[in-house]
This record gives C-alpha cells, sequence and structure tokens, in this order.
C-alpha cells in the first residue's frame, strides 16, 4: 500500500519522462534533422506540449513531498522545458516585430534575432539534460544505496 504523502511521486517521475521523451524527439529534429520539413504545425504543437509538460512538471514537483534537491532537479527540467518552448515563441515573436518596425531591409545580411533563439537551442536544451541528468543520478544513488526511490 502506497505511503499518502507519497502519492505525487509517482506523476512526477511520469511527467519527468514524457518530458524527457519529448525533448529527445524535438532535439532530434533539431539538430539531426530526421525529418526533413516537420512542418510549422506540428513543429510549434511540439514545443507547446514540452512547454506544458514542463509547467506540470513544475506544479508536480512543488507539490510532491521529495527532497529538495531532488524537487530543485525537477523544478530545473521543467522550468528549462517551459524555456524552450518561451524561448521558440519569443524568438518568432520578436523577429516579427522587428521586420514590421524597422522593415525587411533592416535584416539583410545579418540573420535572426540571436537571443531567444541562443536560449531555445543552446541554453535551455543544456540546462534541461543537467537536471535530466542529476535526477537519473539520484534515482540510482538512492535505489542502489537503500532500495527505495525519491519520496522515500
Amino acid at each position: 500500500m502506497r505511503n499518502e504523502k507519497n502519492k505525487l511521486f509517482i506523476p512526477t517521475i511520469t511527467a519527468f519522462w514524457v518530458t524527457f521523451a519529448l525533448f529527445l524527439t524535438i532535439a532530434a529534429g533539431m539538430y539531426f534533422n530526421y525529418i526533413p520539413y516537420i512542418g510549422f504545425i506540428s513543429g510549434l504543437l511540439s514545443i507547446i506540449v514540452l512547454a506544458v509538460f514542463g509547467i506540470v512538471l513544475i506544479v508536480l514537483a512543488k507539490m510532491a513531498e521529495i527532497t529538495k534537491i531532488s524537487k530543485a532537479f525537477f523544478i530545473l527540467t521543467g522550468a528549462s522545458a517551459l524555456g524552450m518552448g518561451l524561448g521558440v515563441l519569443l524568438h518568432n515573436l520578436v523577429y516579427a516585430v522587428l521586420i514590421k518596425i524597422l522593415g525587411e531591409s533592416a535584416w539583410a545580411g545579418t540573420g535572426d534575432e540571436p537571443v531567444f533563439f541562443i536560449l531555445a537551442t543552446i541554453i535551455c536544451p543544456l540546462v534541461l539534460i543537467v537536471g535530466v541528468i542529476g535526477i537519473i543520478v539520484l534515482l540510482i544513488k538512492r535505489k542502489v544505496r537503500t532500495g527505495r526511490n525519491l519520496s522515500d
């Protein structure tokens, strides 16, 4: 019989693994281009779902009664997943607004809006990987040492 105070541990771990799986799928498409053109709608939908699972992970981690370090890694993972989604959205919005204000010729030869692009494609994925590795290490360490999970 499961302890009542640990009832949110399983949903938190589930949200964590779903977030990680979504991240791997998006990263594979983003960095390895396994599908030549995934389309705007499917790409946007994937990022939105990742951001929603990031929010779910943050909320569940805040509510679950787990160790502080594991809670920090869960929140870090969720926040970076949410950050990827927001970074993509803000990158496109800022780019569109600046083109509207400055005109298309202002961007000629300079490329894209770099700040949110770097956040969405480099910083947030690296932070998410740190969070994932932290949770996996804590799960393995706890399981090896005591045979229990993080909620014990």
